[in-house]
């Protein structure tokens, strides 16, 4: 969420946000469920991934019932799910178990948020100081946006946005920026018209929406004009791994007074320069312009 606040100027150290953040936690058993919204067998099937998580070696399906206090068929049967979810592995010699490959794969989204935080840590503070404007991160969540990072500007009066916190997309200069290698049937698969207005800007049509996007694409970055907050613009480029997807959004907010037609190339330069180190670190490797003949 992004608000226009007056207030004394402040820092924020992102590394005092993630400081907990890869704090290994000792295996213990889930409390006793007293929730009726739970289900009995995920919550079991998540004890077995903590307890493999948390293990020395590979175990058995005994010692999988033992620490969990169930039937040895019972932890069979959730072992056997897990496995086929390649979430859990069967060693071929022992016939024990071990966490799977699958694990990784589903963590991967979370290693790329925190990966993009850490490498956009530099052009957050720098960005924010060379500009006097708060900067930030933000990764796709669905038809929303989320905010994973931010730098707030030194100015008394400027753009706040709140780490966690989300916006919608559609609407948002880094969400238009995530959302711009999305085709038509995945922007309708988001997103039911019409699309809720939130300003006279706003666009509430898919078919606005894709002319947006493309706009985005060619020229590369994206341009929030109070579309979602009056008084408030935004820009924004895109971040990309070295599989050319986009995994994130660099995005600097202000005051609309502040954020001029004459002003947006000198910004775009900073932004899009930014987001391209970025992926740059990720892995990204841009592509040579073609040259015109």
């Amino acid at each position: 969420m992004q608000k226009l606040l007056l207030l004394p100027p402040t820092r924020i150290k992102l590394e005092e946000y993630f400081e907990h953040s890869a704090i290994a936690l000792p295996y213990m058993a889930l409390k006793p469920m007293r929730d009726g919204r739970l289900i009995n067998s995920l919550s079991r099937g998540v004890e077995i991934l903590r307890l493999l998580g948390d293990s020395d070696g590979p175990l058995g399906v005994t010692e999988v019932a033992e620490r969990l206090k169930v039937d040895p068929s019972t932890a069979y049967r959730l072992l056997a799910t897990l496995e086929h979810g390649a979430l859990v592995a069967q060693d071929v010699d022992s016939k024990k178990y071990g966490i799977g490959y699958g694990v990784l794969e589903i963590a991967n989204g979370l290693l790329r948020r925190m990966s993009v935080v850490t490498a956009a840590d530099h052009y957050l503070r720098s960005i924010a100081a060379l500009t006097s404007e708060s900067t930030h991160v933000a990764v796709l969540d669905g038809p929303r946006a989320v905010f994973v990072a931010r730098q707030s500007g030194p100015g008394i009066l400027r753009v706040e946005t709140t780490v966690g916190s989300s916006e919608p997309a559609y609407c948002t200069a880094v969400g238009k920026a995530l959302l711009s290698d999305h085709s038509e049937d995945d922007l309708r698969h988001l997103y039911a018209e019409p699309l809720p207005r939130y300003t006279p800007h706003t666009v509430t049509t898919i078919a606005d929406l894709v002319t947006e996007l493309s706009r985005v694409r060619r020229n590369g970055y994206a341009y929030d004009d109070e579309e979602l907050h009056p008084g408030v613009r935004c820009l924004a480029a895109p971040v990309r791994e070295h599989r050319e997807r986009i995994v994130a959004a660099f995005g600097l907010s202000m005051p609309a007074t502040r954020l001029t037609r004459e002003h947006i190339p000198s910004l775009v330069t900073q932004i899009v320069g930014a987001a391209e180190a970025i992926s740059a670190q990720l892995g990204h490797v841009a592509k040579p312009a073609v040259k015109s003949s």
